[in-house]
């Protein structure tokens, strides 16, 4: 215990073992000295330990930061990878639409186009990368960039498919109605378009078609999807079948043996329609094919581009 005295302080205390009190007396201003010193000395300490741990924290944060920016990196260049997959993929797909435009007839489209431009106030996103380190910050805004531009092209040549695959089956129709086929696989010209030797009366006369040479009964296909608008038999051409295929075109087959068709019947292209013979104005087995264009008579070779 201690008692206050003038300008000291007296501490009595007893010791172990004794029966007797001691005492020691301290000045006052020393006492608070050094009160004020420990007090110093403890807040010196809590600022260093607080300042230390804090230091901890930040240098945790640090390698926490470094640790998630090293995983950043490695996803990087396996976004970079899929990037550089991607770009030579699209560019394969521009490779292919290049020449389905061709198959469709379409004028190849414009590389400015194929770069499909944007414009407007920029969104690089980079105040959510702070904790990025630059060169990864910048590779990720790169990336996203590309992706953006990958993700415009895919939805330009999605359209531009689109676009490709109506032109096609527009032409696929004209195709399917124009006479591209040869009337008889098995057969050889025996007369072309034009004037000739007529070959009953000897004269030279204008031939509006042509004769295939061929077997008796050998199989004759229509030369294109169309309907029947005549099947019967003529003083001239024998055993005749017309068919209208709906695109200004008109074919007529003459001389058959035999029909298969009836007026009214809807024809697709190969489908057998007669047999090959010699009725009518003939002279041996053929197969007489003529072809129409607008009312007017074509030379039918002119269209005949496989068997």
């Amino acid at each position: 215990m201690f008692k206050l005295r003038d300008k000291h302080l007296t501490f009595l205390y007893l010791p172990e073992g004794s029966s007797a009190p001691r005492s020691f007396t301290v000045r006052r201003n020393v006492l608070w000295a050094l009160v004020a010193t420990v007090l110093v000395a403890l807040g010196a300490s809590g600022w260093t330990v607080l300042h230390y741990s804090s230091r901890l924290k930040d240098a945790y944060q640090v390698d926490v930061l470094e640790n998630q920016n090293v995983e950043l990196r490695t996803e990087v260049d396996a976004l970079g990878l899929e990037l550089d997959e991607l770009r030579r993929q699209v560019a394969q797909n521009f490779d292919f639409q290049k020449k389905a435009r061709i198959l469709a007839n379409l004028d190849d489209l414009d590389d400015d186009v194929a770069e499909v431009g944007v414009g407007g106030p920029a969104r690089t996103g980079a105040g959510a990368l702070y904790n990025v380190d630059p060169q990864t910050r910048d590779r990720l805004l790169s990336a996203r960039a590309d992706i953006d531009k990958l993700m415009r092209q895919a939805r330009l040549q999605r359209d531009d498919y689109q676009n490709i695959l109506d032109h096609l089956e527009t032409a696929n129709e004209q195709i399917r109605t124009t006479p591209t086929l040869r009337p008889v696989s098995v057969a050889f010209v025996s007369s072309r378009f034009g004037w000739r030797m007529d070959p009953i009366t000897g004269r030279r006369t204008m031939h509006r078609g042509v004769d295939f040479s061929a077997r008796l009964g050998t199989p004759v296909v229509a030369t294109a999807d169309g309907v029947v608008t005549f099947s019967g038999v003529e003083q001239t051409y024998g055993n005749v079948v017309e068919i209208s295929h709906g695109t200004g075109f008109v074919t007529r087959y003459a001389h058959m043996q035999r029909r298969l068709v009836q007026k009214g019947e809807r024809v697709t292209r190969g489908d057998v329609i007669g047999r090959v013979g010699s009725t009518g104005r003939s002279t041996f087995s053929h197969l007489h094919y003529e072809v129409d264009k607008e009312g007017e008579r074509v030379d039918p070779m002119r269209y005949v581009i496989a068997n």
